[in-house]
């Protein structure tokens, strides 16, 4: 690579991580840090929500969700985009019984105004509980044997600290599926009393 595309596209990447940085994200209280682990209070998080049979079948709930934040609702409103895009890969309170539920937060005040309706019945509103969140960063979005080891991280780590582990991992990703990986922020979050 010559000098002039590597302007260009370290350019690209400080347009686009700006870009990014902008973006409305559920506001949390830090309680602990312990070097890549943490542990937050987040207060209920509003989202709209598809169903999802397993992380491999993403698109299809990404696509759901993407059509209502552009209009598909009773009102033909637009929503801004919001982060991190939340997986939940395991039994939710999906209608249908999927396996899974990919979910886009609300923004604050769309939420406090009352969220329009969906047009499309897959999805769904619907409140993550708040409380306390473990939380650990990773690379790796797309593969799941680095998801599962994240996960086993975030568990092995939970319980060297003695709390209860509450349901599955979820995980939080917060960047466009174009921006590098090495300049990624995803999370595994899993609920701890």
């Amino acid at each position: 690579m010559n000098r002039a595309h590597g302007i260009v596209l370290a350019l690209g990447v400080a347009i686009v991580s700006g870009n990014a940085s902008a973006i409305e994200k559920p506001g949390f209280e830090l309680l602990e840090k312990d070097g890549r682990f943490e542990l937050r209070r987040y207060d209920p998080i509003p989202v709209a929500s598809a169903p999802m049979d397993g992380m491999a079948a993403r698109n299809g709930s990404f696509r759901q969700l993407f059509r209502y934040i552009s209009g598909a609702n009773e009102v033909e409103s637009k929503i801004a985009m919001t982060a991190p895009v939340i997986m939940e890969d395991g039994p939710t309170d999906q209608p249908d019984g999927a396996e899974g539920a990919m979910s886009f937060m609300l923004p604050a005040a769309v939420a406090a105004a009352g969220a329009p309706q969906p047009a499309a019945d897959e999805v769904t509103l619907r409140t993550l509980p708040g409380g306390k969140v473990a939380v650990l960063r990773f690379k790796g979005w797309t593969s799941e044997e680095q998801r599962v080891q994240a996960s086993a991280e975030l568990r092995a780590w939970v319980e060297t600290k003695g709390w209860t582990a509450e349901g599955e991992p979820i995980f939080a990703f917060y960047d466009p599926p174009w921006k590098p990986e090495l300049l990624r922020r995803n999370e595994v979050w899993l609920r701890v009393r």
